[in-house]
């Protein structure tokens, strides 16, 4: 008896602290090579390019965690970031507290176009109580008309930035998008983590039909987690923009993927109803340090491409050993 619990708490103790493990030897085998990898500039790269992607994955963590997934996310960060480089190139020859006030109203935008987006997805699977491979078809099917939406929009032509330097430009510089990324982290765990939406939200993910014997909301809780979802791709979109100074209508174009893929990394139960924020955060980080590592040690990228997919291979088959030990445990208690 006494084995089995030692056992069962060293099983934790890896499930929680294998991500942060990889990342430091990651770092130390890539150090090794080239010292500067652990330099302050090279760290604050990672950490910027991380930013968008790591938007998007906490955006697809709130809806993996109630049972869905959403492939319309890579087109909703296209369709924003178009329109974010229509509106502030629209502040061409303002003043800057004019151009500053654009800047505002294009984050805001950015989010309203993500949210409305992500209300249409949460209301048509409430409306077929949608779950896992429902989702996977709507979205699909949203993904389509959002991207062709974007191309209506800018008429498939490159939108290069026009608009004078200032407040928006700085978004995508320096700490502002690890300190969005961070901020954002920190909202969307207190919301899943804290709030009874939260604990809602993990309960239709494990047992949807259990969530409404429950008397759980259940429609509402998913229209909300797909417009979370949406709203952080929307952000995404923004920032993106500022950090490239450019906009297409292929601008997300296999984001999802990415973000479906950190979520999974991080642990999070791609069925829904386990998992945390900080850790698909964890596996963000996880990503953009091998990307980083594998291109300071010369790997080409095809190579690099066979490594991450084996890395997410690796991630579900983890999962998949979770949820038997788990069953395992509770059919011998």
């Amino acid at each position: 008896m006494v084995r089995a619990v030692n056992v069962r708490k060293i099983a934790n103790l890896v499930r929680e602290w294998i991500l942060i493990v990889a990342i430091f030897v990651i770092v130390a085998i890539a150090a090794s090579f080239r010292p500067a990898f652990i330099g302050i500039d090279n760290i604050l790269n990672i950490l910027r390019a991380s930013s968008t992607i790591g938007l998007a994955a906490i955006g697809m963590s709130c809806a993996v965690l109630g049972g869905t997934m959403d492939l319309s996310m890579g087109s909703t960060i296209s369709l924003t970031a178009v329109f974010t480089m229509m509106i502030m190139n629209s502040s061409i020859g303002t003043n800057p507290e004019t151009s500053n006030l654009t800047a505002v109203l294009t984050i805001l935008a950015g989010l309203g176009i993500g949210s409305v987006i992500g209300f249409i997805n949460g209301s048509i699977l409430a409306l077929i109580n949608g779950r896992m491979g429902e989702s996977f078809i709507i979205t699909y099917a949203m993904q389509i008309v959002i991207a062709a939406l974007a191309q209506i929009v800018v008429r498939g032509e490159f939108q290069a930035a026009k608009y004078p330097p200032g407040f928006f430009k700085s978004l995508g510089m320096g700490f502002s998008p690890i300190i969005i990324l961070a901020i954002v982290a920190l909202v969307v765990y207190i919301i899943t983590s804290r709030l009874r939406f939260g604990r809602n939200l993990y309960f239709l993910g494990a047992n949807m039909n259990a969530a409404k014997m429950a008397g759980i909301k259940v429609r509402s809780v998913r229209i909300v987690s797909h417009t979370l979802c949406s709203a952080c791709a929307g952000l995404a979109g923004v920032l993106i923009v500022s950090r490239v100074n450019s906009a297409s209508c292929l601008q997300g174009v296999g984001y999802e993927l990415e973000a479906l893929s950190c979520v999974a990394v991080g642990g999070i139960s791609l069925t829904g109803g386990n998992g945390s924020i900080l850790k698909t955060v964890v596996g963000v980080l996880l990503i953009g340090v091998m990307g980083t590592a594998l291109n300071v040690l010369g790997i080409g990228s095809n190579a690099q491409l066979i490594v991450r997919g084996l890395v997410i291979i690796v991630a579900v088959f983890l999962d998949i050993l979770n949820k038997q030990y788990k069953q395992k445990v509770v059919n011998t208690e």
